[in-house]
């Protein structure tokens, strides 16, 4: 009885949530510099808007939501599938140093003054994630059994390439001055092209991760538990870690490094009293939409619209 309660109650946060997501999406529509508000977009669904209320929708508003749905979802992901395989609530893009290597790795490639289309760049990104994940885990040595030697590792690899990055960027002011936004975490967008295409990735990876979802229930067990109930843990959580580590190298590739989305995203779903992972994964990434939304949102309210191109949602 107290189960079915639960699951009550999650499944109707989880639905408040996705409300909340929806009406947020839409105030989202009418910020801006442009002058465009909601009764402009009622004209438009009715049909007899003014000519360029399409044109600022489709070149400016809807790339920045598209990019923000895009962002928020694949860090909740990658937040709680990293702290599904790291059994610690810490773990994040962020906290591990993923972001932080992606950053670097982009960065880098800039300064070598390598021009590289968008999938390469996100190939790019994922190489520089990867291995600085692979750095916090050989560093910390223990891995799942302490995660605090984890989390401190992560903070160090994560300040180690915050702090050469920014070296880069200074040294080569020029090749990297279209970087420095970015490196906040901007949602700015030229067009809808950079989300459409990164769209059947983190796509793709959410429905990996959804895939994952009886598997990782049972290595909440503990991974002899699981071994011995025929999951592959060492596969499983490699599996994990390679789809975690590219959700968050697109998020990068789209908006630059965004921190605390992927650390607070599935906490708040657990809090919520969501634990199987079959409702987490999903509830993790609209979850993640509505940080990364509400924080735009609320950042123009109290700053006006100028400030959704002067301060960085990150």
């Amino acid at each position: 009885m107290i189960m079915g309660r639960r699951s009550t109650s999650a499944g109707l946060a989880v639905g408040l949530a996705a409300l909340v997501l929806v009406l947020l999406s839409a105030v989202h529509l009418t910020q801006g510099t442009s002058g465009m508000g909601f009764g402009d977009l009622l004209g438009l669904v009715a049909g007899h808007a003014r000519p360029e209320v399409l044109d600022v929708l489709l070149g400016s508003r809807l790339p920045r939501l598209a990019a923000g749905l895009a962002v928020g979802a694949a860090l909740g992901v990658c937040g709680a599938l990293l702290q599904s395989v790291s059994r610690n609530d810490l773990a994040a893009p962020d906290t591990l140093g993923v972001n932080a290597g992606a950053h670097l790795a982009v960065v880098a490639v800039a300064v070598a003054d390598t021009a590289l289309p968008l999938a390469p760049t996100t190939v790019v990104a994922f190489a520089g994630g990867l291995l600085a994940a692979g750095l916090v885990l050989a560093i910390s040595s223990a891995g799942a059994t302490n995660p605090t030697r984890m989390i401190l590792a992560g903070s160090v690899v994560t300040l180690a390439c915050a702090a050469v990055t920014q070296t880069l960027q200074l040294v080569d002011q020029e090749a990297t001055v279209g970087l420095f936004a970015w490196g906040q975490g901007s949602l700015v967008q030229s067009g809808l092209a950079n989300v459409t295409r990164l769209a059947p990735v983190i796509v793709g990876g959410c429905v990996v991760a959804l895939g994952l979802s009886r598997r990782l229930d049972v290595l909440t067990l503990g991974d002899d538990t699981a071994a011995v109930l025929g999951v592959g843990v060492r596969r499983v959580r490699t599996v994990a870690v390679l789809v975690a580590v590219l959700l968050s190298a697109c998020a990068v590739t789209v908006a630059g490094p965004v921190g605390f989305v992927g650390l607070v995203a599935p906490t708040i779903v657990r809090l919520l009293g969501v634990r199987r992972h079959r409702g987490l994964i999903p509830a993790a990434a609209v979850a993640g939409c509505v940080v990364v939304l509400g924080a735009d949102v609320l950042t123009r309210v109290v700053l006006g619209g100028s400030a959704g191109v002067d301060v960085p949602a990150g």
